[in-house]
């Protein structure tokens, strides 16, 4: 049980069913240990402990009635009053208790089955943290048989940046500020509690390969071959199988210790991992660790006495053992006495990758991130992992495990400390956060205040009945239209600024009181008041209650633009303390950055296509004021797009009088974001290319130099990248459109004649799967080939469709070739049956140059239609139109 009296903090929760409790998870900084609590552990409280529950609205008494009649054993019943929020009124309803979390929901014979019911589908562990109050990061003493929140002091150097932050919410005063302040407090100091350096080990295992198939933890049938393990506390060892009788070992590194048998070997292993509360991996779900389970339960890894280790001896648990044995999508894996993180799902964040990571890498296998991030990259070596010494081995397997660890630490513990202040703002176990989307952190943190304000979580079907939407979308995929774009201005223009709306859409949540009981609220005088109304939609905004929405993205986003910004740059400050406000204000951004689009997608639980579309419409109105403001102070604006505007020589008397108007008058921030030498628009829509004041091209899109292009076309599209660059006037505009042809036709050439290395020609794609996930295994000469497609299984050969990397595959996989998630496939396009082959594979006779010249096309394209060049007129094929020289002149 968690020490009594010393603060520690709350990594996750997990519910065991054997115990009917929800166990927590905490870090002592102290003792760097783990330490448990549950009511489980108070005994003579058994009337007072939580059970999983759910709610029903009287209207369906009668069946609740029947159900608890025939089974009064298995449920009770409370009449309690909750807020409906979106009748905004106290109502009675009927709270089901239930003894287990699976008598709610999650069989067939579960309640929620059987009658409409509210919040039934919560996980219970996320249930038990949101009625109890607790927050994942934050630190807790146990006090008696009591969690008590336990906050460190603040210093008042900090604490004066809130000051202005309580006395500056001009577009709040319709209502009364003492809920937003309150929020604003609660906020800073839960994100500014300190974050401790968590002890940790990052894991690899290597696997004996068979020719032809990948290992995996359903068949665990091959040999674990080495352990590799890198440490926050300096431990750097890797355990290998000893092969054979001539390992010297004295000729071997001391970070490598040989181990007679397997069974040895994953003793140690198990051992030193019980020593650390967090375990990293990379891929971990999927391989790693089902792995390591599985063979501890192999009696083959004990030749002597054939028997498996112990499996209190094992400190991996697997949440749902079933999916070793039928090779389903890998669930997460956590351990005895820690957590697990998988950093490959965590990188593979969309949101982690663009707003904490600035988008540095593309593709999601360690050695693309490690290389991104670290500037490193994994030991290369070739032919079969299962032909290396052991001390070539130990060195590759103990450079992947170091990656790994060094993913988390580098940069002071970026990593680290972001997943702890998301796990704050978002209520969500740390275990959770890494392998989840932010739609889910949002989800979390909204259901949090619900339990914490008694308001009831209004269902889908409710949410609906909210409304529909009242504009037409301009994209297909849209239910309502978006935000407003302004036609570029086609040519050339030189002395550019970019301005953004800072959080634009964060902001007017904030402002206009956005969210899903505010917006077509039930009163009347709401409703009827014009001023309510929002532009352009059907829609009204409540006047006589703040919205949960409004308030929590609201102080988030005041949080970020005027405290942490201005902390993380505050030269009064130590550096560890300015690190620590940078990363709070690289999480808020990563949240408020998503809360739009999540908001305005069907998966979120509490989408409402009313909200998304009035925040729409309402950032086309601020962005038409603000270019209405433009031109009044004789600005010209030749582009923009949802939240820029693109403004030709402005001078800087303009930039601040615009952006002053903006804050007050439209309360969001305008900032500069860029600043171009020259840009050039084209026809292409949302496409242009520019040179900013420090030299930098940048392409919308850039296809060019993402790293599955060819690496012949990535290299001519950086020579046309450097004439770019050497662009200072209109004049200069000539001579590089001449050196540009040059460049593109003289690779056409060199294509045609095949001059081109084989290895220049290869597309490089990752597999995010094992092959055999697409179906892709080596079998006996008998069977076919599979590939599942939506639960059919059909001839490889035969499917249309199958992406082109998973064909190489395939062949690879056919000639013994060991692949598994995150490899990357090289293959050329050849004029074959399947049309490509893996790069080791081809001669250059079976290159297909149409499909080439294609991908050129594709690629240049981008900058040659901002220059109005034609790429078939430039290799000398003929022109669908005559456009060559529209405004060049």
């Amino acid at each position: 049980m968690i020490p009594e009296n010393m603060p520690c903090l709350l990594l996750s929760s997990f519910y065991v069913g054997e115990k009917k409790s929800v166990f927590l998870k905490f870090y002592n900084p102290s003792d760097s240990q783990v330490y448990f609590w549950s009511e489980y552990f108070l005994q003579g409280n058994a009337n007072n402990k939580h059970q999983p529950y759910c709610y029903v609205k009287k209207e369906f008494a009668s069946e609740v009635n029947r159900i608890v009649d025939d089974e009064k054993t298995r449920y009770s019943i409370q009449e309690v009053k909750k807020l409906d929020d979106i009748l905004d009124k106290e109502i009675d309803i009927l709270k089901i208790l239930a003894p287990d979390p699976l008598a709610i929901g999650g069989t067939d014979n579960s309640f929620r089955e059987k009658v409409t019911s509210w919040e039934a589908d919560i996980k219970y562990h996320e249930s038990y943290m949101y009625d109890m109050g607790l927050i994942p990061g934050a630190y807790y003493k146990r006090v008696g048989n009591s969690l008590v929140l336990h906050e460190f002091s603040i210093s008042k150097g900090v604490d004066k940046y809130l000051n202005t932050l309580f006395t500056s919410n001009k577009f709040q005063s319709n209502f009364s500020n003492n809920e937003y302040d309150k929020f604003l407090l609660k906020w800073s100091r839960l994100l500014n509690q300190p974050i401790p350096n968590i002890k940790r080990l990052a894991l690899d295992i290597e696997v004996d390969s068979e020719e032809g198939r990948m290992p995996t933890a359903r068949e665990h049938d091959r040999v674990i071959t080495a352990v590799g393990i890198s440490s926050s506390d300096g431990l750097k060892k890797v355990y290998v199988l000893k092969k054979g009788s001539d390992v010297q070992l004295d000729s071997l590194d001391q970070s490598i210790e040989v181990c007679e048998t397997e069974k040895e070997m994953l003793l140690k292993v198990f051992q030193v991992i019980q020593n650390y509360p967090i375990i990293l991996t990379y891929n971990g779900d999927d391989f790693d660790l089902p792995y390591l389970y599985a063979r501890s339960q192999d009696p083959r890894i004990d030749p002597i006495n054939a028997t498996p280790i112990e499996k209190e001896l094992v400190p991996i648990v697997i949440k749902r053992e079933s999916f070793i044995k039928r090779g389903m999508q890998a669930d997460p894996v956590t351990l005895q006495t820690g957590i697990h993180i998988d950093l490959f799902r965590t990188f593979q964040n969309r949101s982690v990758q663009n707003y904490a990571f600035s988008h540095k890498y593309s593709e999601y296998t360690l050695n693309a991130i490690s290389e991104a991030l670290l500037e490193d990259t994994k030991i290369e070596f070739e032919g079969s992992i299962g032909d290396l010494s052991i001390q070539k081995l130990a060195e590759y397997c103990l450079k992947d495990a170091d990656l790994t660890y060094r993913l988390s630490s580098f940069n002071d513990n970026l990593l680290m400390k972001l997943i702890v202040i998301i796990a704050r703002i978002s209520r969500m176990s740390i275990e959770d956060i890494t392998r989840f989307g932010v739609n889910q952190w949002i989800r979390s943190m909204m259901f949090f205040e619900h339990r914490q304000q008694n308001i009831i979580i209004p269902r889908r079907d409710e949410l609906l009945q909210k409304g529909s939407s009242s504009t037409t979308a301009i994209i297909k995929e849209k239910k309502y239209r978006g935000g407003l774009v302004v036609e570029p201005e086609l040519g050339i223009h030189f002395n550019v600024v970019v301005v953004d709306f800072a959080s634009l859409y964060p902001s007017i949540i904030k402002v206009h009181n956005l969210s899903y009981e505010t917006v077509n609220c039930p009163h009347d005088e709401c409703r009827k008041n014009p001023i309510n109304h929002i532009e352009g939609t059907t829609h009204w905004i409540c006047r006589k209650k703040r919205g949960m929405t409004s308030i929590l993205i609201g102080t988030l986003r005041d949080l970020r633009v005027n405290y942490y910004k201005h902390l993380s740059k505050d030269k009064t400050l130590n550096n560890e303390d300015r690190q620590l406000y940078s990363v709070i204000s690289q999480a808020i951004k990563v949240i408020l950055n998503a809360t739009y689009g999540v908001m305005g997608a069907e998966i979120f639980p509490l989408y409402c296509l009313p909200v998304a579309e009035a925040t729409a419409a309402i950032g086309r109105s601020t962005t038409t004021k603000t270019i209405r403001k433009c031109n009044e102070d004789n600005v010209k604006v030749i582009y923009g797009d949802t939240d820029s505007l693109f403004l030709k020589n402005p001078t800087d008397e303009q930039l601040k009088s615009i952006s002053n108007w903006a804050k007050t008058e439209l309360g969001v921030d305008l900032e500069i974001d860029k600043r171009y030498r020259y840009v050039v628009f084209s026809a292409l829509k949302k496409n242009y290319l520019g040179v900013l004041d420090d030299g930098t091209v940048d392409v919308k899109g850039l296809t060019g130099k993402k790293s599955h292009t060819p690496p012949f076309i990535r290299k001519a599209f950086y020579e046309i990248l450097n004439v770019l660059r050497d662009i200072y006037s209109e004049k200069d505009f000539t001579n590089a459109k001449t050196k540009i042809k040059e460049i593109i036709r003289s690779l056409a050439e060199d294509l045609e004649n095949r001059k081109i290395p084989l290895a220049e020609l290869s597309f490089n794609v990752m597999i995010n799967k094992s092959p055999e996930k697409y179906g892709v295994r080596s079998q006996n000469n008998n069977e076919n080939h599979t590939l599942s497609l939506g639960g059919k299984s059909k001839d490889f050969g035969n499917v249309k469709g199958i992406p082109q990397h998973i064909k190489a595959a395939k062949q690879l996989v056919e000639l013994g070739q060991e692949l598994k998630a995150g490899d990357i496939i090289s293959y050329v396009k050849t004029r074959t049956v399947d049309g490509v082959k893996p790069v080791s594979l081809v001669s250059k006779s079976e290159v297909d140059n149409e499909k080439y010249l294609e991908a050129m096309e594709a690629t240049f394209d981008q900058v040659l239609s901002s220059l109005n060049l034609n790429f078939k007129s430039i290799i000398g094929k003929p022109r669908q139109s005559n456009l060559d020289e529209l405004f060049w002149g």
